[in-house]
C-alpha cells in the first residue's frame, strides 16, 4: 500500500472516530439535559410545597388566604396586594410545572389541582384579575385553567 492510500485510509478512520465521538457526546448532552429538567422540576415542586406550608404555618398568612379566598371584596388594598403576590408565586410555579410536563400527557392531577386552586370565589376573582395574564405565557395552560374556571363558575351560579 502506498503512502497516499495509507493517508486516505487514515483520514477515513479519523472521520469515523470523530463521528462516533460526536454521537456519544450528543447522547451525553441529551441525558444531562433530562437530568437538569428533572432537577428543576423537583426544585419547583419543593418550592411550591414550601410556599404553601409557609401560608399555613403563619397565622397571618393563613388568615389572609382564607379571607382572600372567601371574602375577596372585603380585602383592604394592602391585603389585596399581599394576596396577589402570594398567588402570583403559586401561578408561576404552576406555569413552570406545566412547561416541564410534570405529569406527561395525563391531565387528571392538573384538573384536581386547578379545581382546588379555583375552588373558592376569591380564588376565581384572582384568576380573572391577574391569573389569566400570568397563564397567558403558556396558552395551553391558560385554556385548560379557563375551562376549569368556567366549570366551577357555572356550578357556583
Amino acid at each position: 500500500m502506498e503512502w497516499d492510500q495509507l493517508a486516505i485510509v487514515g483520514q477515513l478512520v479519523t472521520g469515523v472516530a470523530t463521528l462516533a465521538v460526536a454521537v456519544f457526546l450528543s447522547s451525553q448532552l441529551r441525558m444531562q439535559h433530562r437530568d437538569s429538567e428533572r432537577s428543576f422540576a423537583f426544585a419547583n415542586e419543593t418550592k411550591q410545597q414550601d410556599l404553601l406550608a409557609s401560608w399555613y404555618s403563619d397565622e397571618s398568612a393563613a388568615n389572609l388566604v382564607w379571607k382572600g379566598s372567601n371574602a375577596f371584596e372585603s380585602l383592604s388594598p394592602a391585603e389585596t396586594n399581599r394576596y396577589r403576590l402570594m398567588y402570583q408565586q403559586m401561578y408561576l410555579h404552576q406555569l413552570n410545572a406545566w412547561r416541564l410536563k410534570r405529569d406527561g400527557d395525563d391531565l387528571r392531577r392538573w384538573r384536581l389541582q386547578w379545581s382546588n386552586i379555583l375552588a373558592e370565589p376569591g380564588q376565581r376573582r384572582y384568576f380573572e384579575q391577574w391569573g389569566r395574564n400570568i397563564l397567558a405565557l403558556e396558552p395551553s395552560l391558560l385554556d385548560f385553567a379557563t375551562a376549569v374556571h368556567q366549570e366551577l363558575e357555572s356550578q357556583a351560579a
